[in-house]
């Protein structure tokens, strides 16, 4: 099988200013008998030696397609002009005659399409078999925010959230429908929702592939004198109120002294040096660590990671990270979402932030169950999110 593939970004192992490990890894999974030729806009910017590595190591032809003028200037010097757009900006990204000609000579099985915004090209290739990774539903993301309460801190996300959910929506109502395009989402409930809006669109679920495994494989045994545990990622809108509300039940309540004596906090990434401070004073321990030059080995030297989103869609790579690397994981919802996983069974899931102290009482005193239960998450997220399976149900939505 020959597929082209046309994407805004240059698969990477890992995100590279943006969401560009997913196609990798499925590229990474797929039978070595599809021969793939990716044309990318490198919208994440990889350098020309890191192109040419990811063109080795996947086995994968690549051309790069030229940003438009038009794109580098409303993007660096006339960004007030997207509000009056009715379509997402790079919606208006489109191939030329040429390059459509190009795609064509290589006679290709099929077009593998990565990133919702290129919903065009697909339909200048409607002739041929399509997939279409978007890989979240947008709109759902916009609505999600619209519909929650923040504090006066993220007004600004949540005006972005009123001009940008009616573009998404717009948009997604005119994708394509005809039996040539499947549409490819790694969230249930960003399905729902497109079918929601274009009810005869063929979309389907797929588990999100998981990225790194340390090797050796992480030893599930949980540190002693005191269990480690992680906070990763950057201290933005995704964690802000959850986050908060975490550190505040900490300090607050004067019975916590079993959680200062059996704990180690550590915060993986930027923004945490207040919460990190706060707990300090408060007698815990605490760390902050902005970046890890191996993030995968770092995140195997905790036993306990904690991951308070409070909005989003899709599937959470991080979370992936670590329970694949046999850290038991106390999430949200949000956190948890769309990955196979079962609260009690494989992984904690609180349903409000006060819930986490209970949780942390509890773990130190039967670790056992806790190492077990995390264990029984590994298992799950290597069998279920495996990118050779993954990448399998993906491309064989070219034969249906």
């Amino acid at each position: 099988m020959k597929i082209v593939m046309i994407s805004v970004m240059m698969p990477a192992v890992e995100n590279i200013r943006g969401t560009s490990a997913l196609p990798y890894h499925l590229l990474a999974g797929r039978d070595k008998s599809i021969e793939i030729i990716l044309y990318s806009y490198n919208l994440n910017g990889l350098s020309r030696e890191q192109i040419d590595s990811v063109a080795k190591e996947l086995n994968i032809q690549i051309h790069l397609l030229p940003i438009p003028w038009w794109y580098s200037f409303i993007l660096n010097y006339c960004l007030f002009f997207r509000l009056f757009l009715k379509y997402p900006f790079g919606n208006y990204l489109s191939l030329s005659s040429l390059q459509i000609k190009n795609i064509i000579r290589n006679s290709p099985d099929g077009i593998w399409i990565y990133g919702e915004e290129l919903s065009r090209v697909s339909r200048q290739l409607k002739d041929f078999k399509r997939v279409h990774t978007l890989p979240d539903c947008e709109s759902l993301y916009y609505h999600r925010i619209l519909g929650k309460r923040f504090t006066i801190s993220n007004r600004l996300s949540f005006w972005k959230s009123v001009f940008m959910y009616p573009k998404f929506f717009n948009m997604e109502r005119n994708f394509d429908t005809s039996l040539s395009v499947h549409y490819h989402l790694v969230g249930e409930g960003d399905v729902a929702f497109l079918k929601e809006i274009k009810p005869t669109i063929q979309a389907h679920f797929l588990r999100h592939p998981h990225y790194q495994i340390a090797k050796p494989a992480k030893v599930i045994a949980f540190s002693s004198p005191k269990i480690k545990v992680l906070i990763a990622g950057q201290y933005n809108l995704y964690m802000q109120q959850d986050a908060d509300t975490m550190i505040d039940c900490l300090i607050k309540n004067k019975k916590l002294l079993e959680l200062k004596e059996h704990y180690i906090y550590t915060f993986l990434g930027k923004g945490w040096e207040r919460h990190v401070a706060s707990l300090n004073d408060a007698g815990y321990e605490a760390h902050h660590i902005k970046f890890a030059p191996d993030y995968i080995e770092e995140v195997c030297k905790h036993d306990i990671q904690i991951t308070p989103i409070c909005i989003g869609t899709g599937t959470k790579g991080k979370v992936l990270d670590a329970i694949a690397n046999g850290l038991l994981v106390i999430g949200s919802w949000y956190a948890l979402e769309n990955i196979a996983v079962e609260h009690n069974i494989s992984c904690l899931q609180y349903n409000q932030i006060e819930d986490i102290v209970e949780m942390l009482k509890n773990i130190y005193l039967k670790p056992s169950v806790y190492e077990a239960m995390a264990e029984q998450g590994r298992m799950a997220i290597l069998s279920q999110h495996n990118n050779s399976i993954v990448a399998g149900k993906l491309f064989s939505l070219f034969q249906g």
